[in-house]
């Protein structure tokens, strides 16, 4: 097993090469490490120094063997394979060198924090989430949020109260989403000391409640300016519900769900559909009536639901594909074995 993770890596490595920039990227980011973190004595330090020297021969082997390409072959790395490094320390960090303005900026930060999200379950679907992965995701989770409510602030700060609720509503949306989905995850699992995720959930279950509050305090700059977006913002909702609910509605019909956590996943999106369009209509009533500050702050509430709903669907979705490929990979693997065996006894 653990010579299978070098042999892994090796073959990877001959099919890619580093850029001059990527190498250049590579070489300053672990100076730039090795100066900011000196050597701490830790009682994760057995496993910790297991996983980083792994990582850091795979490291100084993709740098020996460099050309370009690595940085594409990373995409779609998880938590645990041999180019995830690769990911979250070249190609993130070279992204984001190349994003101007402070809108794209927040964007950014919250795509890179809803991937960490992505990628735990990426690997619960793939049998492969436990303790070690999730610390992983959660760490990185963590400093991507940070990052995110750092760029946010600086926005809020410059007057742009308009787009700073825009990106934390949406980022709401996401959050709330992938916070359900993992709970599910989580209470599927067999619970274990190696196989405890309950860090990571309670990390993302506490992100989701500060965004909705950070957004709750938005709203209140947002709100003196800008009262006559409220019915164009209305239409805009009430289309994410129809679209989300007709996709819901043809897609289950269609599809039988691959599991029972998938199954839950989908299950909670007609009761997130019914709070956006309670709030929505909740909001209009407000908005008739002349409370127009509590009026649209119930309309972004509504958007959030509207949002996470369609998160959902499209996660669950992805959820159930995985699963489905891992099984069928499985079996090819249960055949393949099989047929070795027959082979083997016909052969006596």
């Amino acid at each position: 097993m653990k010579n299978d993770f070098f042999r892994k890596g090796i073959e990877g490595i001959r099919n890619i090469q580093l850029s001059p920039e990527e190498r250049g990227v590579v070489l300053s980011r672990l100076l730039e490490h090795a100066e900011k973190h000196s050597a701490v004595v830790s009682p994760w330090k057995i496993y910790l120094s297991r996983f980083q020297v792994k990582y850091a021969i795979v490291g100084v082997l993709i740098v020996l063997f460099g050309g370009g390409g690595a940085a594409s072959a990373a995409e779609g790395a998880l938590p645990g394979d041999i180019l995830y490094p690769v990911k979250i320390y070249v190609n993130e960090p070279l992204r984001k060198t190349l994003i101007a303005g402070d809108v794209p900026k927040a964007q950014f930060e919250a795509e890179r924090t809803v991937r960490r999200l992505e990628e735990a379950e990426s690997l619960a679907a793939q049998g492969r989430l436990n303790k070690a992965s999730a610390e992983t995701v959660r760490e990185h989770f963590e400093k991507s949020a940070a990052t995110f409510d750092s760029v946010v602030q600086k926005l809020e700060a410059k007057g742009s109260s308009k787009e700073a609720v825009n990106v934390r509503v949406d980022f709401e949306a996401q959050i709330n989403a992938h916070s359900q989905i993992l709970s599910t995850v989580g209470s599927a699992m067999d619970v274990s000391r190696d196989n405890d995720i309950t860090p990571l959930r309670d990390a993302v279950e506490e992100k989701a409640q500060k965004a909705k509050e950070s957004r709750a305090n938005a709203v209140g700059v947002f709100l003196k300016d800008f009262h006559e977006e409220f019915d164009g913002r209305a239409q805009s909702i009430q289309a994410i519900i129809q679209k989300t609910g007709d996709r819901f509605r043809n897609t289950v019909s269609a599809t039988a769900a691959s599991s029972s956590v998938q199954n839950v996943i989908l299950e909670t999106i007609p009761q997130t559909l019914q709070a956006a369009e309670n709030a929505l209509r909740d909001a209009k009533e407000k908005q008739n009536s002349g409370d127009s500050n509590e009026a649209f702050s119930v309309l972004l509430d509504s958007e959030s639901a509207a949002k996470e709903a369609a998160i959902s669907l499209k996660q669950g979705l992805k959820f159930g594909k995985e699963e489905k490929e891992k099984r069928d990979s499985s079996r090819r693997g249960d055949g393949d074995s099989d047929r070795e065996d027959n082979s083997g006894r016909g052969g006596d």
